[in-house]
């Protein structure tokens, strides 16, 4: 009995720490709908300073550079394509070298040359066109 007293605990403790895990997670980020020649793709960001860069962008309708690091899958958030930024990556710039440039549909039609060589997506010009939270 004392056995299964104890799994019950556990059991518990693991259901309200993961509860709060997922209750939370929403709040510390962004989401942010970006266009790069009539194609859209969705970032995560979760400082401050990445969503200022962001909102800025947005505000002004400024085209740029939006830089980070790719990764395999769409991340939870940019569906429907096979990768994503790395949200802890984000960051926008003045310029970046031209062989990270290109449009979404690019890096998902040779997904292992985008990830596996460059290894990030750096978009010449990229329009913020949204907050999505």
């Amino acid at each position: 009995m004392r056995k299964g007293r104890m799994g019950g605990w556990l059991a518990m403790a693991v259901v309200v720490f993961a509860a709060c895990d997922d209750a939370t997670a929403p709040e510390d980020t962004a989401l942010f709908k970006v266009e790069v020649s009539g194609e859209h793709f969705v970032i995560e960001v979760e400082t401050d300073t990445q969503v200022q860069e962001l909102e800025a962008r947005l505000q002004s309708g400024v085209r740029g550079v939006i830089n980070a690091d790719i990764e395999a899958g769409d991340g939870g958030f940019n569906d429907p394509w096979d990768w994503h930024m790395v949200p802890s990556t984000v960051h926008t710039a003045a310029f970046a070298i031209e062989v990270c440039d290109g449009r979404p549909s690019m890096v998902q039609a040779d997904l292992t040359y985008w990830l596996d060589t460059l290894g990030q997506f750096c978009p010449w010009g990229a329009k913020v066109v949204e907050r999505i939270r």
